[in-house]
Protein backbone atom coordinates (compact mmCIF):
# COMPACT_ATOMS: atom_id res chain seq x y z
CA UNK A 1 0.00 0.00 0.00
CA UNK A 2 1.50 3.30 -0.85
CA UNK A 3 0.35 6.61 0.46
CA UNK A 4 0.96 10.15 -0.04
CA UNK A 5 0.26 12.89 2.68
CA UNK A 6 0.76 16.77 3.18
CA UNK A 7 2.50 17.90 5.96
CA UNK A 8 1.47 20.93 7.80
CA UNK A 9 4.58 22.64 6.49
CA UNK A 10 3.25 22.22 3.01
CA UNK A 11 5.77 19.74 2.03
CA UNK A 12 5.07 15.60 0.27
CA UNK A 13 5.58 12.85 2.27
CA UNK A 14 5.52 10.10 0.06
CA UNK A 15 5.63 6.34 2.39
CA UNK A 16 4.93 2.78 1.66
CA UNK A 17 3.91 0.33 4.36
CA UNK A 18 3.18 -3.68 4.13
CA UNK A 19 4.64 -6.99 4.93
CA UNK A 20 7.69 -8.32 3.08
CA UNK A 21 10.19 -11.29 3.59
CA UNK A 22 13.15 -9.76 5.16
CA UNK A 23 15.96 -12.74 5.38
CA UNK A 24 17.50 -12.99 8.84
CA UNK A 25 21.03 -11.65 8.63
CA UNK A 26 22.73 -14.86 10.82
CA UNK A 27 20.70 -18.01 10.11
CA UNK A 28 19.79 -16.86 6.67
CA UNK A 29 16.15 -17.75 6.76
CA UNK A 30 13.22 -15.96 5.43
CA UNK A 31 10.90 -14.22 7.84
CA UNK A 32 8.11 -11.59 7.92
CA UNK A 33 8.59 -8.72 8.88
CA UNK A 34 6.12 -5.65 8.41
CA UNK A 35 8.03 -2.43 6.77
CA UNK A 36 7.44 1.52 6.58
CA UNK A 37 9.01 3.52 4.13
CA UNK A 38 9.08 6.77 5.69
CA UNK A 39 11.42 9.67 4.25
CA UNK A 40 14.70 8.07 4.17
CA UNK A 41 14.46 5.28 5.92
CA UNK A 42 13.24 1.87 5.74
CA UNK A 43 11.90 0.94 9.21
CA UNK A 44 10.55 -2.45 10.40
CA UNK A 45 9.69 -4.83 12.59
CA UNK A 46 7.46 -7.83 13.89
CA UNK A 47 4.17 -6.16 13.34
CA UNK A 48 2.61 -2.67 12.83
CA UNK A 49 3.18 -1.23 16.13
CA UNK A 50 6.84 -2.86 17.05
CA UNK A 51 9.11 -1.14 14.26
CA UNK A 52 12.77 -1.55 15.81
CA UNK A 53 15.16 -1.61 13.24
CA UNK A 54 15.36 0.57 10.67
CA UNK A 55 17.49 0.96 7.22
CA UNK A 56 18.98 4.84 6.21
CA UNK A 57 18.63 4.26 2.87
CA UNK A 58 21.05 7.72 2.03
CA UNK A 59 23.52 6.45 -0.24
CA UNK A 60 22.20 3.05 0.06
CA UNK A 61 22.38 0.75 -3.36
CA UNK A 62 19.24 -1.39 -4.34
CA UNK A 63 19.46 -4.40 -6.79
CA UNK A 64 17.03 -7.04 -7.94
CA UNK A 65 18.30 -10.76 -7.16
CA UNK A 66 19.86 -11.99 -10.59
CA UNK A 67 18.32 -15.46 -11.69
CA UNK A 68 15.67 -14.81 -8.70
CA UNK A 69 11.47 -15.59 -9.57
CA UNK A 70 10.64 -15.31 -6.06
CA UNK A 71 10.76 -10.94 -6.54
CA UNK A 72 13.43 -10.37 -4.15
CA UNK A 73 15.74 -7.48 -4.34
CA UNK A 74 18.63 -6.52 -1.70
CA UNK A 75 19.67 -3.37 -0.32
CA UNK A 76 23.11 -2.42 0.68
CA UNK A 77 23.64 0.07 2.97
CA UNK A 78 25.54 3.08 2.48
CA UNK A 79 27.15 3.69 5.71
CA UNK A 80 30.57 2.17 6.74
CA UNK A 81 28.97 -1.55 7.39
CA UNK A 82 27.97 -2.05 4.06
CA UNK A 83 25.49 -4.59 5.10
CA UNK A 84 23.26 -6.18 2.80
CA UNK A 85 19.19 -6.53 3.27
CA UNK A 86 17.77 -9.21 1.21
CA UNK A 87 14.03 -8.51 0.93
CA UNK A 88 11.18 -10.45 -0.90
CA UNK A 89 7.79 -9.49 -2.31
CA UNK A 90 4.69 -11.57 -2.73
CA UNK A 91 4.32 -10.63 -6.61
CA UNK A 92 6.42 -8.77 -9.12
CA UNK A 93 4.33 -5.97 -8.89
CA UNK A 94 4.82 -5.79 -5.53
CA UNK A 95 8.17 -5.81 -5.75
CA UNK A 96 8.54 -3.38 -8.54
CA UNK A 97 6.01 -0.79 -6.54
CA UNK A 98 8.53 -1.12 -3.52
CA UNK A 99 11.70 -0.97 -5.15
CA UNK A 100 10.09 2.20 -7.04
CA UNK A 101 9.20 3.58 -3.65
CA UNK A 102 12.68 3.25 -2.49
CA UNK A 103 13.86 5.07 -5.25
CA UNK A 104 12.01 7.76 -4.89
CA UNK A 105 12.62 8.12 -1.48
CA UNK A 106 16.32 7.65 -2.07
CA UNK A 107 15.94 10.60 -4.45
CA UNK A 108 14.24 13.02 -2.72
CA UNK A 109 16.33 12.89 0.30
CA UNK A 110 18.89 15.34 -1.22
CA UNK A 111 21.74 13.63 -0.99
CA UNK A 112 20.92 10.05 -3.55
CA UNK A 113 25.00 9.48 -3.72
CA UNK A 114 26.63 7.80 -6.32
CA UNK A 115 24.48 4.50 -5.65
CA UNK A 116 21.58 6.25 -7.25
CA UNK A 117 18.73 3.62 -8.30
CA UNK A 118 17.52 3.29 -12.10
CA UNK A 119 14.77 0.95 -12.60
CA UNK A 120 13.90 -1.26 -15.55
Amino acid sequence: MAVVSATSNGTVENYRKGWLLKRTHFTYRWKLAWFELKDSLLVYGDNEKRLHKAINLVGARMEPLEGNTSFGWTITSGDSSHRIFFLRASTEEEQQQWMEAICEAQLRSGDPGPNACVLQ
